[in-house]
C-alpha cells in the first residue's frame, strides 16, 4: 500500500509542449522581427533536448540551459539577438503558460484524497512555481521538489533522497514515482529503489533494460492501479 506519490510535472501533469510553443511565439513577437518562427522552434527543440539530456547526466545545470539553448540557436542561425534578453522573455511567458493535460486535475484530486502527492521536477524554479501557483491542481499538491533548488536532477537518486528527507518519510517501500520519461523519472526511481509508473501516452517503445512497476498510456488508468 502506497503512502507517498511522487509525480513529474512536465508532460505528465502539464502540457509543456503547448506552453513552450506559446512562449516561443510570444517572445519572438515581442522582439518584432519577421522570422520563420516555426522553423526556429524545430531547431530549438533539438538543441534544447540535447542540453536537457546533459542535465540528466549531471553535465549541465538548468540555470546554464536557460540561456545556452538560445545562445546556440542564434549562433547557428546567425541572428544577432541577445540570448540573455530573449531567455528572460521566454521564461516570463513560459511561467504564464498553465496548460494541464487531460485528466490531470481529476487524478490529482483523487490521489490527494488517499496519498501525499508531491511533484518532483527537473524544471526551472520560477517556471514550475508560477505554473503550479496559477493552476487548479495546487490545492492537491503537498509540496514541489525542484532540481534547481536541490542541486541535482533526476535520475540522480539524491533528488529523491532530498524529497523523502524533507517530507520526513523514510520507508521507500510505500513510495511510487509517476512520470513520462524513462531516462529521468523511471531511471531515477529505479536508482533510488522505489516503485515506478511510466506514463506513456505516445506509446513509445521501451528499448531500454528498464522495467517500470506499472506502464500506462492514459493518466486515468491510475484510478485502477491506485
Amino acid at each position: 500500500m502506497y503512502k507517498l506519490i511522487l509525480v513529474d510535472a512536465d508532460d505528465t501533469l502539464f502540457d509543456f509542449e503547448k506552453a513552450e510553443k506559446a512562449a516561443f511565439e510570444r517572445s519572438f513577437m515581442k522582439m518584432e522581427h519577421n522570422l520563420d518562427v516555426e522553423g526556429m522552434k524545430q531547431k530549438y527543440t533539438i538543441i534544447n533536448k540535447l542540453l536537457w539530456n546533459d542535465v540528466e547526466k549531471g553535465l549541465l545545470s538548468s540555470k546554464q540551459v536557460r540561456v545556452e539553448r538560445f545562445r546556440r540557436l542564434f549562433h547557428d542561425l546567425e541572428i544577432s539577438f541577445s540570448a540573455d534578453q530573449f531567455s528572460d522573455l521566454f521564461i516570463k511567458y513560459l511561467s504564464e503558460g498553465v496548460f494541464l493535460l487531460e485528466g490531470a486535475e481529476e487524478i490529482c484530486k483523487y490521489l490527494s484524497s488517499k496519498y501525499t502527492v508531491v511533484i518532483v521536477t527537473n524544471g526551472i524554479k520560477e517556471v514550475q512555481l508560477s505554473r503550479l501557483e496559477r493552476s487548479s491542481i495546487k490545492k492537491y499538491i503537498s509540496d514541489i521538489i525542484i532540481s534547481e533548488e536541490v542541486g541535482v536532477s533526476k535520475p540522480d537518486p539524491r533528488i529523491f533522497e532530498f524529497a523523502l528527507k524533507k517530507l520526513n518519510h523514510s520507508d521507500k517501500s510505500n513510495v511510487l514515482m509517476i512520470g513520462d520519461s524513462l531516462s529521468s523519472d523511471i531511471q531515477g526511481g529505479v536508482n533510488f529503489g522505489i516503485d515506478t509508473c511510466w506514463f506513456n501516452p505516445k506509446n513509445i517503445e521501451n528499448t531500454t533494460s528498464l522495467k517500470p512497476t506499472y506502464h500506462i498510456q492514459r493518466i486515468d488508468q491510475l484510478f485502477k492501479i491506485l
